[in-house]
């Protein structure tokens, strides 16, 4: 946006510099209307890029940098617009014929003034303007989903601005409209920007400021991304061709000002020279000639002068004939289709005499047939006379003649710009109607693919809802009684298991730690340390039945087909390391928390009970002895009872022994793991 402001001061500064030393005939002034004049060009050509590949940034969502123009096929799969290096490169083109211009007076040209004047190719430069303004107008109408609106609007005023500007500067000679445009434009720009700040700056996001509007992204469906394509780039073309169709229909209308231009005559036309665009004869009418009263020296004659326009598309607005006269020549009043008078040019001893005609204009009483009747149109001719005195020895055949003249060029006339212009029209109507189309497909096509993805999000929505639900389930019951439970609600899960091996596992002291500790660190304790069990716990392929409290409880072989002893060596395994879990969380907590565990293995009954708060559980004789070797275990030692051991005595370590009473089962041999 600086880089653009900045520019556009340069612009105007230049501009206002061209208008200071116009007419200046000093060497500074014919080096300063030039330089201006360029730079001026130069910067009208280059402001339409700067201007596309700022609104690129705000469409691209990312503050861009010039070296993408470097690789242009990698900038655009990265999501840069393409109307970005078209208009760099009819940018660049237009820099070049600026340039190639100061060589050739292609454009513009300056008068023994130091007056600056458009040339005939003037127009070629408002095109290499125009295309960029109106590519990243589209552009912009095409990316509006992906700009705020207020960032929008500002952009497209901007652009609108430039646009009416160039169409003014066309059509309208004598002010800077262009220039005014650019000026204007970038006002607006600077207060639009300032104004987003404000509205970022006291908005609620006030925790990461950063003074540039908010970037809105857009979701493009990949099925529809190469026809989106292909209807931009009809869009654009119906949009280029349709301004350009605009452009040559107003200059078929109002023309092209073709620059003044000489005909020098040394020896005159005695009559028309078609191959010349114009011819102009002056001669003395042969049959209209006598004596000045008497006097032979001087004599009184018609003279009569011709215009010839041989240009077929040429008119001819206004013309100037210079004459060279002898001494003492005087004309009579009421001289036809032209203003004349008689000056001397030079001093004595040689003075030059000269009798100059011009068009008739609106002030002069001449002008009596209007000024239109005194133009010349293509390929016909004008007559201008007058009655003139002058001495017998005078001759106009003999005297220099300089024909001066403006036109105004209408190209219908030419087949070339014919067949532009239609080719031109269907080339929009063409482009218009695929457009149009194209952009009714696409928001068919979008219609579909929101209710496809309306059924789709549904359906998701459904199956995120089902697995919830069914993840619900498996938190509660093992994966075998809720698919049971999923096929038929009403079935009753009553299971007689044998070769089955339970655990428990219960926190020492316990008790003391609540009494001590607040409760949020209990619950995180405990919910931390049963955590990584129970992660450990479906790794192994143990189930887990059920926590009390700080008592946990898991069993093997409750619906594999493994036989005795590896359910019974399976749940050790996960015993030993749960104590493992322990340590390591004792190693990085606060909160110390030691363990006593119980196992034995033989037959019991599973089933689920309830209907609103239903549970899986387990019964029997072996759950009771597990519970009993737990109670009755060591701090960080796993207590097993002989059932046990008798599955896993090939396979593991054990304590001698250890006969003790427990209760309900009286004396027991069990065993403590090394």
């Amino acid at each position: 946006m600086f880089l653009i402001l900045f520019v556009t001061g340069i612009l105007l500064a230049f501009d206002a510099l061209a208008y200071i030393f116009r007419g200046n005939s000093g060497q500074t002034g014919w080096y300063m209307v030039r330089l201006s004049n360029f730079i001026v060009f130069f910067i009208n050509c280059a402001l339409p890029f700067l201007i596309c590949f700022y609104c690129s940034e705000f469409i691209k969502s990312e503050f861009l940098k010039f070296k993408i123009l470097i690789s242009p096929r990698s900038s655009i799969r990265n999501g840069v617009p393409p109307h970005l290096f078209v208009v760099f490169y009819l940018c660049l083109a237009g820099v070049l014929l600026v340039i190639i211009s100061q060589f050739t007076d292609l454009y513009y040209y300056f008068d023994e003034s130091n007056f600056y004047h458009r040339n005939s190719l003037y127009p070629l430069s408002v095109v290499f303007g125009l295309s960029p303004g109106i590519i990243t107008f589209v552009m912009i109408l095409q990316h509006k989903k992906n700009m705020q609106n207020n960032v929008f609007v500002s952009l497209l005023v901007y652009c609108g601005l430039m646009l009416a500007a160039m169409i003014l500067a066309l059509f309208y000679y004598g002010v800077s409209w262009i220039n005014i445009g650019y000026g204007a434009g970038a006002l607006h720009l600077f207060y639009s920007s300032i104004k987003l700040m404000e509205l970022e700056f006291y908005s609620d996001k006030r925790e990461d400021i950063v003074l540039s509007p908010d970037y809105k992204q857009s979701l493009t469906m990949p099925e529809i991304k190469r026809r989106i394509s292909r209807s931009r780039l009809w869009q654009v073309i119906s949009a280029l061709s349709g301004g350009l169709l605009f452009f040559l229909i107003m200059i078929s209308i109002k023309g092209i000002n073709i620059p003044e231009k000489k005909l020098v005559m040394e020896n005159p036309f005695i009559e028309n020279d078609k191959s010349r665009p114009v011819c102009l004869t002056f001669l003395r009418n042969a049959e209209k000639i006598w004596n000045d009263d008497g006097d032979l020296t001087r004599i009184g004659a018609q003279y009569d002068g011709v215009i010839y326009n041989n240009m077929k598309a040429t008119i001819i607005t206004d013309w100037n004939v210079t004459i060279d006269i002898s001494n003492d020549c005087s004309i009579d009043p009421g001289p036809w289709n032209g203003t004349f008078s008689i000056s001397q040019i030079g001093t004595l001893p040689l003075p030059q005499f000269v009798m100059t005609v011009r068009k008739p204009h609106d002030e002069d009483k001449e002008n009596i047939h209007g000024t239109d009747f005194y133009q010349v149109t293509p390929l016909k001719t004008l007559g201008f006379g007058c009655i003139m005195y002058s001495p017998s020895s005078f001759n106009p055949e003999n005297s220099k003649v300089i024909f001066s003249y403006e036109s105004i060029l209408k190209p219908l006339s030419y087949i070339v710009f014919d067949v532009a212009l239609g080719l031109l029209s269907v080339l929009f109507i063409v482009s218009l109607t695929i457009s149009l189309t194209e952009r009714k497909i696409i928001r068919i096509e979008e219609e579909n693919r929101k209710l496809e993805d309306t059924v789709k999000e549904r359906t998701k929505e459904l199956r995120e809802e089902k697995n919830r639900s069914e993840e619900l389930l498996l938190n509660i019951l093992p994966e075998e009684i809720a698919q049971r439970l999923s096929m038929d609600k009403n079935t009753k899960i009553a299971d007689k298991i044998e070769n089955a091996s339970v655990l428990f596992a219960d926190i020492v002291d316990f008790t003391r730690l609540t009494g001590t500790l607040d409760a949020a660190t209990i619950v995180g304790a405990l919910n931390s340390l049963y955590s990584r069990i129970d992660e450990r716990a479906k790794r192994e392929g143990i189930e887990k039945i059920k926590t009390i409290g700080d008592s946990y409880m898991a069993a093997s072989g409750l619906f594999g087909k493994e036989g005795a002893e590896k359910n019974a060596l399976s749940i050790v395994n996960f015993a030993r390391g749960m104590l493992r879990d322990i340590e390591d969380f004792n190693a990085g907590s606060s909160v110390k928390l030691f363990m006593r565990i119980g196992i034995s293995s033989g037959d019991l009954i599973a089933g689920v009970i309830g209907k609103t708060k239903f549970v899986y559980d387990i019964w029997g004789d072996t759950v009771n002895v597990a519970s009993r070797m737990e109670s009755s275990g060591q701090t960080s030692r796993i207590h097993i009872s002989e059932s046990t051991m008798s599955l896993i005595k090939d396979s593991v370590d054990s304590s001698e022994p250890v006969e003790m009473e427990i209760k309900g089962k009286g004396v027991m041999k069990t065993y403590f793991l090394g």
